[in-house]
């Protein structure tokens, strides 16, 4: 999905929503999508563009009025717009305009300049933030792993492995990374074309902390190859030299010897035990504080 409409020369028209929403953001970005799915079918759409933030906007193209005049009679429009009156908004405005000229500019590839999401091939694969035309290979991962990871994991619902759950999940990670609240991994085959771990620096803290928090995982499949050793060492030489966070600290259960291993190659230095710090698999697990300090 390009995250510009790909429009025809003018005049064309644009519906414009702008809101705030109060609650259920993710289930409000659901039905948005769904809406969409649902346009693109409809008589006289051209194409669509969204931000999530504070203000939310969704503007839709038209090739006329009378396609947007039908699309707002649409029932699943309707109830939608009934919902976020009822549950999400704290306001809203909707226009409809005409676009009577247009202007673009599409930069030419600089190797200098570093891409605004990172790309990190290793000497095995490739780190890197996903995006939403990938959400078919975290469905693959969480749903291949499932057994696997979760004696590790906290427990999860139904939903989680949904395909439409990961693509949400995609659009947070990438929404907390430009907010520079968190750096999410994902592991990569050469080709990219299959996940073989992820990792998460999370609860970025800058200020005179400048700390964050690290999990990972790994595939059944690719356990004992040192692969995950290599992915963090590649994914905290980023955040030590692009992100200037210089302590990485990292939990473990007592039991989850592999894990335990992955950090002591790290060099992450044991600091403490929690009592009962997290819930794994609907248990209160105990759990050893390590970090890394780079300062």
């Amino acid at each position: 999905m390009n995250l510009l409409a790909d429009t025809p020369k003018p005049p064309y028209f644009a519906l414009i929503l702008t809101c705030r929403v109060d609650m259920v953001h993710v289930a409000f970005e659901i039905m948005i999508d769904k809406l969409d799915d649902i346009a693109v079918h409809q008589k006289g759409f051209i194409g669509v563009e969204k931000s999530y933030g504070e203000i939310d906007t969704h503007i839709s193209y038209w090739r006329d009025i009378e396609s947007i005049e039908s699309w707002l009679q649409h029932p699943t429009y309707i109830r939608a717009q009934k919902m976020g009156e009822g549950v999400w908004f704290s306001e809203y405005k909707i226009r409809i305009v005409e676009v009577k000229k247009d202007f673009s500019f599409i930069a030419k590839k600089d190797n200098t300049l570093k891409p605004k999401f990172p790309l990190i091939r290793t000497e095995r694969g490739v780190l890197r933030v996903l995006d939403e035309t990938q959400a078919d290979l975290v469905y693959e991962y969480v749903n291949n792993e499932k057994t696997f990871l979760s004696p590790w994991e906290p427990k999860r619902p139904d939903s989680y492995y949904e395909l439409e759950a990961c693509r949400q999940r995609i659009k947070e990670i990438r929404k907390d990374f430009l907010s520079a609240q968190s750096v999410v991994f994902f592991f990569l085959d050469p080709r990219q074309t299959k996940i073989l771990g992820y990792s998460s620096f999370s609860n970025i803290v800058r200020g005179p902390f400048q700390a964050c928090y690290l999990g990972y995982s790994l595939a059944e499949s690719e356990q004992g190859k040192g692969l995950m050793t290599e992915a963090l060492k590649c994914g905290i030489d980023y955040m030590h030299k692009e992100q200037n966070v210089d302590r990485i600290m990292a939990n473990y259960m007592p039991r989850n010897k592999a894990s335990e291993a992955v950090l002591n190659r790290l060099k992450f230095a044991k600091e403490g035990i929690a009592k009962k710090y997290l819930k794994i698999a609907d248990k209160w697990e105990d759990h050893i504080l390590t970090a890394l300090v780079l300062r």
